[in-house]
């Protein structure tokens, strides 16, 4: 990611979002509208912003339910995200091997992006599962993969990030969701973004490392 989505007219967002181009594409898609959307504060905000962005942006793509606790959120949704975010990371789509059905992604990639994610509370079930606007990722326990379709699809939301709380053991993020399907060009070519659809409050919590993880994601009321 369930929710209906509208084909965007806009061929900018339309064509770097067909999925196997997504593996190559879609983090220069959520960096550009990063940078449409950043304020005029100083650099570092911006870029720890910006790094905020890019880490959510899978996991709000298809507006997963809300969950006070990582526990209690839906195994099949954070298996979808996890899915989305190894496809969202860049990797070289020529390492992978092709069927007449799709990519095939190792399901170790998806095991660690999964950890990476959402930590060490929740374990991974492989199945196959839902990836949003008719799309299906489909597990082979025999080959140990996902099958990845080579086909059109658009995420709901993109994240703005407008205001980040940091405390010792987790930092709480307001984000605006940014309707895909929404943006329009002006007069000059430029791409506007929409105002948020809603806004949610996502906390993420911090690994000894100093990576984060997500922690819960909740209606702001």
């Amino acid at each position: 990611m369930e929710h209906a989505k509208k084909r965007s007219p806009l061929n900018f967002i339309v064509g770097l979002t067909v999925v196997i181009l997504t593996v190559i594409g879609f983090v220069s898609v959520v960096d550009f509208i990063s940078d449409r959307i950043q304020s005029t504060a100083n650099r570092s905000q911006q870029e720890q912003t910006q790094l905020y962005e890019d880490f959510i942006s899978p996991v709000i793509m298809n507006d997963p339910d809300t969950f006070d606790d990582i526990t209690k959120a839906n195994l099949q949704q954070l298996l979808s995200i996890a899915v989305w975010s190894v496809i969202d990371s860049g990797a070289d789509p020529e390492k992978y091997e092709y069927t007449d059905d799709g990519m095939l992604m190792p399901q170790k990639e998806v095991e660690d992006e999964f950890a990476s994610l959402f930590g060490s509370e929740v374990k991974l079930s492989h199945s196959t599962v839902d990836g949003g606007d008719g799309v299906t990722f489909r597990y082979s326990k025999k080959k140990q993969c996902y099958i990845i379709p080579i086909t059109g699809i658009m995420p709901i939301y993109l994240p703005d990030v407008t205001e980040v709380d940091e405390k010792d053991s987790s930092v709480v993020l307001t984000v605006g969701y940014l309707a895909s399907a929404d943006w329009v060009q002006d007069s000059e070519g430029n791409m506007v973004p929409p105002e948020p659809g809603k806004y949610m409050k996502i906390t993420l919590g911090k690994n000894a490392d100093g990576s984060f993880f997500v922690k819960a994601i909740q209606n702001m009321d």
